[in-house]
């Protein structure tokens, strides 16, 4: 509309006003008395010019050609004249009305209660001048000279009885130049003051507008003190370094059903929230982004977001503060949504929360029955699996987020697989795979028993790409006739080879404190090491503010380390982590594992800047000291440049514990079907993700395959263990989902499977 309005202007400018010489715009000026011009000027119109006989008769008279040339410039002048005219009225009659009629629409769909279409329209007249600055008043500035023009030739046209073009003409320059002949006629006067006084107050409420009103809105919406009147929108709650991959997880969602507005509501300021967003290089995508100022508990400050009116509200943990103390600011949250409105807030969606210690997980799902809660407490596991079988952690990032293999439900009978065993499932699916059903009760059975046979009510549980490849079964028979392919084979049992669990290690911890996974860790070996196991710390508490973590860690989980023991502590001042005269004092060649976790306590470059650089210093200790042993301790990491600088340098196990949180959070926020996978491989009790040789599931007197087909390696899998068989090894890399599962490959000793099993 606006390039309209601006070419409308041009052709007034260019077009008509030149075409005045016309016999229309001379009987409109007959009528006015002559103005006084200086001796030495020349009109460049007149209607004396007619009336002088002898100029009329030394005029050469125009050729046959230029008359017609000049009456084709007339009608084209005319044209854009009318043109003008035409896109002038359509905006007041077709579409000023449409657009009001179109949010009036949406409004009404977003079933905003309490709110009226006032407020509405206002925020969203708020949220284009802000989001659009100067081109929005461009914009209100040339719609309102179009209808002052238009209106004002009407007038002309109706009062004067001249040509709507010329009155068009005239109030342009009657506008503009601000001056009306004092010889007029009173009605010509009339009409030329009023549309002068129209120009004048149009620029001067324009003039007040911008400097005083849009001044004082700008100024409350920076501040993020005016209300959010959306739907369906997702609402976040809290600002952190989680903010950002949090937006960038939303914007990567291809889901049908995606919110594409995302709301903050932070205790820090709106533009302090957006400078640091901006600042974060956040890739936002389509996503519209509101920030607001507030008490994320406050229900004045939660109504002001549209909590009430959300689809998703999101409540990610808030890392400024305790374990505990985040988690019950969270609990707090959750009992203000519980209490507002008929069934609590939102009104129509749910809840997705960030729950720090596992032992509160089940306190917040009875708290609040629209709260879907998330927790990372398998992390610490998961980090000790990853030193142990190396690729892990890239398997996790490859699970979690929403630019990989995604998990989809879909009912047993609209895929056709009723009366199936979970057993044969896998073969009806070429080009996904299951993991679970979901049964009528809505429980989650991730890697249920191989006899579980579907029901009629159940949902399969896919591991896929996009939903176009959830579909229904469209063959008569499974790819792979896993029936005759065992009975040409013996019954096998699996048996790990290495399982690793149970052996006696000795490790060390960089930088544990108690905001990070260094307890976790502590568990985890406790857990999977062998008695009489060692540990080592490195880090900056002093040694009362270390006991006092490890003793609160274990009084937390209610039980006592019984296979480990902290033999040892290096108590280095925080500036001095990453001296070498510090690190020396460890022995590095003596441990099985290395644990560097991040201190995002001065924030996350900072935490990369010491992780590097306590990577490439204990690396060269190593070389200088045992220059055969190859060093690859696991790495926290918080940002992308991180991973690039210590790639460089070959580590290989490295994970953004804060990133694959965020991305599940983010999925949970999506869809409640990622929340019922991702609570049970991530939570103690559920089911885990390993890393497994082929040769493991083989029986005793069967050899190792040459040439494999990911059919195969699933019929061999499930023969023997209750697990489910997601990717395998490639090139180096790990592959989850193969899409061409009867293409054989070759196999090595070297290539490992990677399953979802029972712990």
């Amino acid at each position: 509309m606006r390039w309209i309005i601006l070419l409308s202007l041009a052709a007034l400018a260019a077009g008509i006003g030149p075409g005045l010489r016309s016999a229309d715009v001379a009987d409109a000026n007959a009528t006015q008395a002559p103005r006084l011009r200086r001796a030495d000027a020349r009109p460049s119109w007149s209607p004396r010019v007619a009336q002088d006989p002898a100029a009329a008769a030394a005029a050469p008279t125009p050729a046959p050609t230029g008359l017609m040339l000049k009456a084709l410039w007339r009608g084209l002048r005319t044209a854009l004249g009318y043109a003008v005219l035409a896109c002038g009225i359509a905006i007041w009659v077709y579409w000023i009305p449409s657009l009001l009629y179109e949010e009036h629409q949406k409004f009404l769909a977003d079933n905003l209660e309490g709110r009226s279409f006032n407020m509405f329209l206002t925020y969203r007249f708020n949220y284009w001048m802000n989001s659009n600055g100067l081109s929005a008043m461009g914009t209100i500035l040339l719609i309102g000279i179009l209808t002052l023009l238009t209106f004002g030739a009407l007038m002309y046209a109706a009062f004067v009885g001249g040509s709507p073009v010329t009155g068009l003409w005239v109030c342009f320059v009657w506008a503009s130049a601000a001056s009306v002949d004092p010889g007029a006629s009173a009605i010509t006067g009339f009409v030329g003051i009023l549309t002068t006084l129209g120009g004048l107050v149009l620029l001067a409420v324009l003039l007040t507008m911008i400097s005083d009103y849009f001044a004082k809105q700008v100024e409350a919406s920076k501040q993020g003190r005016d209300p959010v009147v959306e739907g369906g929108h997702l609402l976040l709650l809290g600002h952190s370094v989680q903010t950002k991959q949090l937006l960038e997880e939303f914007a990567l969602c291809e889901a049908d059903d995606k919110p594409t507005t995302v709301v903050i509501l932070a205790n820090q300021s709106k533009q302090e929230v957006e400078d640091e967003i901006e600042a974060m290089n956040t890739e936002l995508g389509d996503l519209k982004l509101v920030v607001r100022n507030g008490k994320t508990c406050d229900k004045a400050d939660l109504w002001k977001v549209g909590a009430d009116c959300a689809t998703r509200i999101v409540i990610p943990e808030n890392p400024q503060v305790s374990l505990d103390e985040s988690d019950a600011a969270t609990m707090g949250i959750l009992l203000t949504l519980k209490g507002q409105g008929k069934s609590g807030w939102p009104n129509n969606g749910y809840v997705a929360v960030q729950c720090c210690l596992g032992r509160n997980v089940q306190y917040m799902q009875d708290l609040y029955d629209k709260t879907f809660i998330l927790s990372g407490e398998r992390l610490g596991r998961v980090m000790v699996q990853s030193l142990q079988d190396q690729g892990l952690c890239s398997v996790f990032n490859q699970i979690i987020g929403f630019n990989g293999e995604e998990f989809y439900i879909a009912g047993a009978e609209e895929l056709g697989v009723v009366g199936k065993s979970f057993r044969e499932l896998p073969f009806w699916f070429p080009i996904t795979v299951p993991l679970g059903v979901v049964d009528r009760e809505g429980n989650y059975l991730v890697n249920p028993e191989k006899s579980y046979e579907v029901q009629a009510d159940d949902s399969v549980i896919l591991l896929a790409d996009d939903d176009d490849a959830v579909g229904p079964v469209e063959a008569e028979a499974p790819f792979f006739d896993l029936g005759r392919w065992c009975a040409q084979r013996k019954a096998a049992e699996f048996r790990e080879a290495n399982p690793n669990d149970g052996e006696t290690v000795k490790a060390l911890i960089c930088n544990l404190n108690d905001r990070n996974f260094g307890c976790a860790i502590l568990f985890a070996l406790d857990e999977m090491a062998g008695p009489g196991s060692e540990v080592e710390i490195y880090c900056s508490l002093g040694e009362e503010e270390l006991q006092d973590v490890l003793s609160n860690a274990q009084r937390r989980q209610e039980k006592h380390f019984e296979n480990i023991t902290v033999s040892k502590t290096y108590v280095t001042p925080r500036n001095a982590m990453t001296s070498m005269y510090r690190l020396k004092e460890i022995p590095v060649e003596s441990y099985d594992q290395i644990f560097i976790l991040a201190d995002a306590s001065q924030g996350v470059d900072r935490a990369d800047e010491q992780t590097v650089a306590m990577v490439l210093q204990m690396k060269s200790l190593m070389e200088q000291r045992n220059s055969e042993q190859d060093f690859q301790p696991l790495v926290e990491i918080c940002t992308p440049t991180a991973e690039e600088q210590l790639s460089q340098i070959g580590m290989k196990n490295m994970i953004n514990t804060t990133l694959l949180v965020s991305k599940a959070l983010a999925m949970v926020a999506i869809s409640t079907t990622h929340h019922g996978v991702l609570s049970d491989l991530l939570s103690a009790d559920g089911n885990n993700m390993d890393i497994m040789d082929l040769a493991d599931y083989l029986a005793e007197d069967e050899k190792l395959p040459r040439m494999l087909t990911f059919a195969e390696a699933t019929a061999i899998v499930s023969r023997g263990a209750q697990q489910v068989l997601i990717g395998w090894s490639e090139d180096g890399d790990y592959v989850m989902n193969p899409k061409s599962k009867m293409t054989p490959r070759s196999w090595t000793e070297e290539d490992r499977l990677v399953v979802i099993k029972d712990v």
